[in-house]
């Protein structure tokens, strides 16, 4: 009669240790009451880069296409004081001042002109560009000197049908 109880505990502890679940019958059930963690969704938002100077460091803020002004926080905002009025494409979250941290931007326009942004690779025609969908974009008309910045980000004005071709580097974040 003594042997029931041990094999029933025995049991017991080795349908527990055997569980692939980690809030099994030791751990009880998750609490109902408290919150799950949410994940914040990402935003995209469009607009113009403006940089102001302040007294020991810059802000770097986004006019929206919406008309609302955002300060730009984050590492991938440092690269953004690089393109200073550009058009570009942010994507990130608010944080709880209500500062939009960047979690990553693509140049879509410069000095007025459609703009194309990616990795600048050298190529037996000569330059091209690999877009952040890695894509490679042939950029006819980048001058020689152009080649000190292969495998540097840069945005391109002019490649199309809107000569002259115009490029910048972007500072990495």
């Amino acid at each position: 009669m003594t042997r029931a109880p041990i094999f029933a505990v025995a049991g017991v502890i080795s349908l527990i240790a055997c569980s692939d679940n980690p809030n099994s019958t030791l751990a009880g059930p998750l609490d109902p009451y408290r919150p799950v963690p949410v994940t914040p969704l990402a935003t995209t938002i469009l607009g113009r880069i403006g940089v102001h100077p302040l007294a020991d460091d810059q802000a770097i803020e986004l006019q929206g296409v919406d008309g609302g002004v955002y300060r730009l926080l984050g590492n991938a905002s440092d690269a953004l004081a690089s393109v200073q009025g550009a058009d570009v494409v942010v994507r990130g979250t608010f944080d709880a001042n209500g500062d939009f941290v960047v979690l990553e931007f693509e140049v879509t326009g410069m000095n007025g002109r459609p703009a194309l942004d990616g990795v600048l690779e050298a190529t037996d025609g000569g330059f091209a560009l690999r877009m952040s969908d890695g894509l490679l974009q042939d950029i006819p008309g980048l001058p020689d000197d152009c080649a000190e910045n292969v495998g540097r980000r840069i945005w391109v004005v002019g490649w199309d049908y809107d000569p002259p071709v115009q490029y910048g580097v972007i500072a990495t974040g």
